[in-house]
């Protein structure tokens, strides 16, 4: 299968994705007195994704773009 380039709709849509989890990781350092940390989320994320892989619950692709989106926005 190869690779189709994304769409304008779907490129504005994952910016937006990527600028919601930005702000809302800004929000959660701010407001939770560090109960829940840009830190802890991306563990977290690390877990998770390394459990789907596990399991086959997600696609590799699905589970690559995981990971990309957490470098992006956990960075």
């Amino acid at each position: 299968m190869t690779a189709t380039a994304p769409t304008a709709a779907e490129a504005a849509r994952t910016e937006a994705m990527e600028i919601f989890l930005s702000q809302l990781i800004f929000v959660l350092e701010g407001e939770s007195r560090g109960a829940f940390t840009a830190t802890k989320l991306s563990r977290w994320l690390d877990n998770c994704t390394k459990r789907m892989a596990e399991t086959g619950s997600a696609k590799p692709e699905v589970i690559g773009q995981l990971r990309a989106l957490q470098a992006r926005v956990l960075t």
